[in-house]
């Protein structure tokens, strides 16, 4: 898209700050923005490695004093995200691989969560799982009429004790009840009404040069007042990710070391995603 390779918007590829390992995302500049394109293709999932990249990314930016605001973005064309990675987590057995995906996952969020400058998730196609989780920790969430917001977990036989308290923050019990055991998907407009999505954009627009645009005029507020203002509305909450790590580190590893269950229906959509 322009916003991403214009020359007058984007530094060059050697200003980029890359992510370890060159998994992760990339942050192309727009202004006093930085744009976090993730790396991958189609889809998006997330690996244990992506998410480790992505936090570095996140931080990074958010002590890069030019930096004012950052929007997440999947890329054009691509879904903001479908969850796991199902090629790893396929083989999952119930062991310290769990500790570490679940341990990537709750410290990607936190860094969302946690840095000072405003964050902006720009929501195209699929937003499942890690995705939607990951989107719920931004302070602000534009979506598109294709949005499809999903938590199906439980469909797939593993526990969704992460996503439990970002949905009942961000848009309450009633909401996060019916997704979390419904396992049913939020379209667009329904998305916008029930308190998933802040902003819709119009048919044929730009998500994201209406992600930069909402970020930017975030950005313009006082620093130190948002930055208070975000650090307590945001307290409770990066509490309970911390109670919900110790809860899904213990979950997962029940349910993977379980076997077949989780693990069939893994298997059932690797290559094949929603």
């Amino acid at each position: 898209m322009r916003t991403l390779h214009s020359p007058s918007a984007t530094h060059e590829p050697h200003d980029r700050p890359r992510s370890p390992e060159a998994h992760g995302g990339t942050a192309v500049r727009n202004g006093p923005l930085a744009i976090i394109e993730f790396d991958g293709e189609g889809h998006n999932t997330f690996s244990t490695d992506k998410m480790r990249g992505i936090t570095e990314l996140v931080w990074q930016l958010g002590d890069t004093p030019d930096v004012e605001g950052l929007v997440l973005y999947g890329g054009d064309g691509r879904s903001f995200g479908v969850g796991g990675d199902f090629n790893e987590v396929k083989d999952f057995t119930g062991g310290s691989e769990v500790n570490r995906w679940i341990d990537a996952c709750v410290d990607m969020y936190r860094a969302v969560l946690s840095i000072s400058k405003p964050t902006v998730a720009v929501i195209d196609k699929y937003c499942i799982g890690i995705g939607l989780q990951l989107a719920l920790c931004a302070d602000w969430r534009i979506g598109t009429s294709t949005s499809d917001l999903r938590m199906p977990e439980l469909k797939l036989g593993i526990s969704c004790i992460l996503g439990a308290p970002l949905l009942q923050r961000r848009v309450g019990p009633a909401v996060a009840n019916r997704m979390i055991i419904g396992c049913d998907r939020w379209l667009g407009a329904t998305a916008l009404s029930d308190g998933l999505l802040d902003e819709l954009v119009a048919a044929h627009s730009d998500p994201l040069a209406a992600g930069c645009a909402r970020a930017q005029a975030l950005a313009e507020y006082q620093s130190v007042p948002f930055a208070r203002t975000k650090a307590f509305v945001n307290h409770d909450l990066l509490l309970d990710m911390e109670r919900a790590r110790i809860a899904a580190i213990a979950g997962h590893r029940a349910g993977f070391a379980a076997g077949d269950a989780a693990q069939q229906k893994m298997r059932t959509i690797v290559g094949d995603n929603p």
